[in-house]
């Protein structure tokens, strides 16, 4: 029963580490990059998917920000 309790608060301990708007960032980054991924793909214009590589690149490097 003690060994319960005692995972509760650590569960506890660490979910209060966890800062909520930096999770929404991380998520919303990893579904744009989601996306234009699949407009990458789907696209034919060289133009157009240069930009999405770039858009991407930035995406990556906006999410490895956030990781640290």
């Amino acid at each position: 029963m003690e060994e319960r309790e005692q995972e509760r608060r650590q569960s506890r301990l660490a979910s209060a580490s966890v800062d909520p708007e930096r999770v929404r960032q991380v998520e919303s980054l990893r579904l744009a990059k989601t996306e234009m991924e699949g407009q990458l793909e789907a696209t034919a214009h060289e133009a157009r998917r240069q930009q999405l590589k770039h858009a991407i690149a930035e995406v990556e490097k906006r999410l490895k920000a956030l990781a640290k």
